[in-house]
């Protein structure tokens, strides 16, 4: 059962992390969600035949529209948003199991790969996503909580979630152009999510993101030349932090507090 669920969450994760790239898409460049979702960016003529399938469109896009002959910008990312998307639910199924809160994972999983995405490319975190996210998030983890009686676990996401929202927007008030507001938002989710584990957990996800944002970010400066004024978005650290946790924060928030919480 354990492996029929890792294999089905893997799946999903493929297809529907190649459907992201419509969210990334639209989201980064501020466009409405209006239909037909997979069309030319240039001339909106709609893709058909493989440029519809999920992950393989990624073929399609490279060839360019063949109305108007305009090339995407990322005609990969498609493919590298299902494959890093099996990953991330594959991994979270294997780690969670046949447990209902394996649905707000596969949702928070999923998020957290779209908000890196657009931030990469945008150096933005859309107030669309993240409050979608939690639209989906809260009731997930609520229904979970009434399954298997583990209000302790959901009022540790709460304080979790309100915490690092709060720790960050201090951050931020303090730091304006060092932390976008976005970037507070984002915090807040992650706490929610990791906050359900543990507070612990919790602590360990923002650790991590600030070292892989400090080791990388410097690695990124020395490799590049840049300046040290030179802005990198820090979401993708915050999402890789939270995942990571979610996978392996366990024996490290034990390790640091003497319990998982």
């Amino acid at each position: 059962m354990h492996a029929l669920v890792t294999g089905v969450s893997a799946g999903a994760g493929l297809l529907l992390g190649g459907e992201l790239e419509i969210v990334v898409e639209r989201l980064g460049e501020r466009r409405p969600f209006d239909r037909p979702w997979w069309r030319c960016p240039s001339c909106a003529t709609p893709y058909r035949g493989q440029g519809l399938v999920p992950v393989f469109n990624s073929l399609f896009l490279r060839r360019g529209c063949r109305s108007c002959r305009e090339r995407v910008s990322h005609p990969l990312r498609p493919a590298l948003l299902g494959v890093v998307s099996a990953v991330v639910l594959g991994a979270f199924a294997a780690r969670i199991g046949d447990d209902v809160v394996l649905a707000a994972y596969a949702v928070f999983g999923l998020s957290m790969v779209a908000m890196s995405a657009v931030d990469l490319e945008r150096q933005i975190i859309p107030n669309r996503l993240v409050y979608s996210t939690l639209a989906l998030l809260v009731p997930l983890f609520v229904l979970s909580a009434a399954v298997d009686d583990r209000w302790g676990s959901l009022a540790r996401a709460a304080i979790a979630g309100v915490a690092a929202f709060v720790g960050f927007l201090v951050v931020h008030l303090a730091v304006p152009r060092g932390m976008g507001f976005g970037d507070v938002r984002l915090a807040g989710v992650i706490g929610f999510a990791t906050g359900w584990l543990g507070l612990g957990h919790a602590f360990v996800a923002f650790f991590a993101a600030f070292v892989l944002g400090a080791l990388i970010g410097m690695g990124a400066l020395m490799v590049s030349g840049a300046g040290r004024k030179t802005r990198i978005p820090f979401g993708p650290f915050l999402a890789a932090g939270a995942v990571l946790t979610v996978l392996w924060g366990d024996p490290v928030a034990r390790a640091l507090f003497h319990h998982g919480t």
